[in-house]
């Protein structure tokens, strides 16, 4: 996480690791997000964005960062793509927790899980462009 925040803003960022005592868990403190509703905006509005995401996409798989988890898989709860956050200003990404590091899964597999991301954002534009 910190990684991608050093490339750009795509992903959400990294406060400080924390525990939360009463609950006895350890805690990932990040920047609160504020999701909106795509649908009320126009499609050319909607393409702009997509396009500033792809850009932040392509910037961080070149810095040697993937996400890995755009899609959540069916079996999980929740909404297909809601790691993918609509805030005001942009497109966000959220939940990197088994995102990939080129330097540490080597160039093969790095690879391999840049080509499933760009076919998991398809899915993702064709949806977000037609609701």
């Amino acid at each position: 996480m910190k990684f991608a925040n050093g490339v750009n803003d795509l992903v959400t960022k990294f406060i400080r690791l924390d525990v939360n005592e009463e609950l006895d868990v350890d805690m990932l403190v990040v920047e609160r997000l504020y999701p909106m509703d795509f649908r009320a905006y126009e499609q050319e509005i909607r393409l702009l964005w997509l396009n500033v995401f792809e850009d932040e996409l392509k910037a961080l798989h070149s810095a040697g960062f993937v996400h890995r988890d755009l899609r959540r898989p069916s079996d999980m709860p929740g909404l297909r793509y809601d790691n993918i956050f609509l805030t005001e200003t942009s497109l966000r990404l959220i939940d990197v927790g088994i995102s990939a590091l080129k330097s540490q899964v080597g160039d093969k597999l790095f690879n391999r899980f840049v080509e499933r991301e760009w076919e998991e954002y398809e899915v993702f534009r064709k949806d977000f462009l037609a609701r």
